[in-house]
């Protein structure tokens, strides 16, 4: 048995013991909420002091609730969700109308900010109902011009007219490949020997290296031209293809710590991308408190993220 705390749980602990459970491992559920794995991992051992008793047996990259951990699970489950509901009918009855925002996020974009902002905006700011949907860049901004969406986080757009742009992550591009790769850093004249898999011309990913490429006097010429993410990485699984690709770091970084991918940073100028949050100047303002919590995101990516300047 493990010495109690004489404090009370967290309540934010007890949410990240419902979300191991749910992933069935801490590296899982930590790529799911959005916090680093060893973050995660103190959080749990702080409430395995609070309730004096280990709640997880860890088996490789899986996590099973022990006896103790099982009969939490279910009261928890039980008991958190008549909380959600008391402070969904609080939010209705007391606070009024919410204020409906649909936010736009890039796929590659959407894993680094939610759940987590999700989880902090019904906190922090329960009067703001947020409706997400995923669309490659360009078809963010048509959306921001229709008045389909209000916001969008998106990768920095080649044209800003008429738009309110907030840089707020750069990220390095990798070379991701099955392991063992060569080099914690390659050049881009490094690649010309790959069998690369990059996404096709319409991709924003893709007109970024080549214009990089174009200004070291390489030209990189894949072997595949892939658009899915999940395709891609299928592709990179099977070792006799002898495959490599070109992707935003946290897009692999599962991969990477996993060790079914290995991967290596690019240093050739240009083989960054910025996420920015991005408004239509002629559409409506957005809460402030909401664009707070994104930013607030922001550097809780940047703290604990690899891969990010």
């Amino acid at each position: 048995m493990i010495a109690m705390s004489p404090v009370g749980v967290d309540m934010r602990r007890l949410r990240y013991f419902l979300d191991v459970c749910e992933h069935g491992g801490f590296s899982r559920a930590a790529v799911a909420i959005g916090i680093a794995q060893p973050a995660l991992t103190r959080q749990i051992k702080l409430l395995e002091n609070d309730i004096g008793a280990a709640l997880f047996i860890r088996n490789g990259r899986n996590a099973v609730p022990t006896e103790i951990g099982a009969y939490l699970l279910r009261h928890v489950r039980q008991h958190m969700g008549e909380l959600e509901e008391v402070i969904r009918r609080v939010r209705e009855e007391l606070l009024g109308p919410p204020v409906r925002v649909t936010l736009g996020v890039c796929p590659t974009i959407a894993p680094l900010f939610f759940p987590a902002l999700h989880d902090a905006v019904r906190k922090q700011s329960p009067a703001i109902e947020l409706s997400v949907i995923q669309a490659y860049s360009g078809d963010l901004r048509s959306l921001l011009s229709a008045g389909s969406i209000d916001l969008s986080l998106s990768y920095m757009p080649s044209e800003t007219t008429g738009l309110a742009v907030t840089p707020l992550l750069t990220e390095r591009l990798v070379m991701a490949a099955p392991p063992p790769v060569p080099e914690a850093e390659l050049s881009l004249a490094d690649l010309t020997g790959l069998r690369l898999i990059l996404p096709s011309r319409i991709h924003q990913l893709r007109r970024l290296i080549d214009r990089a490429a174009e200004r070291n006097g390489i030209r990189l010429s894949p072997a595949l031209e892939i658009d899915s993410l999940n395709s891609v990485k299928t592709m990179l699984s099977d070792r006799r293809g002898g495959y490599a690709t070109v992707l935003p770091c946290n897009s692999v970084s599962t991969e990477a710590e996993e060790g079914s991918l290995g991967i290596c940073f690019i240093r050739d100028e240009g083989m960054q991308r910025v996420i920015t949050l991005i408004r239509d100047r002629s559409g409506p303002d957005c809460p402030d408190s909401l664009t707070g919590l994104i930013e607030a995101r922001a550097r809780d990516i940047r703290r604990n993220g690899q891969g990010f300047l």
